[in-house]
């Protein structure tokens, strides 16, 4: 948690941001893995850089052409 926190400090994030990486740290390492760390986080990161792949694809895919007002600054 330490090397988070200097991280965040680093990096000038908000106290906020620190809480929910502490939070998320904790959930990833309480889970008990049958795998290697190094794999499972190979893992992890596969599947949140596809999530991010699909979501970029769907907001390309699905962009709004029209707007209902056309007045309205973006």
């Amino acid at each position: 948690m330490l090397h988070l926190g200097l991280i965040s400090f680093v990096l000038r994030l908000e106290k906020v941001g620190y809480s929910y990486a502490s939070i998320t740290l904790a959930i990833i390492v309480m889970i008990p893995r049958a795998e290697t760390p190094w794999i499972a986080a190979a893992h992890r990161f596969a599947k949140v850089s596809l999530g991010i792949l699909v979501a970029l694809a769907v907001v390309a895919v699905w962009r709004e052409e029209r707007r209902l007002f056309d007045n309205t600054p973006a």
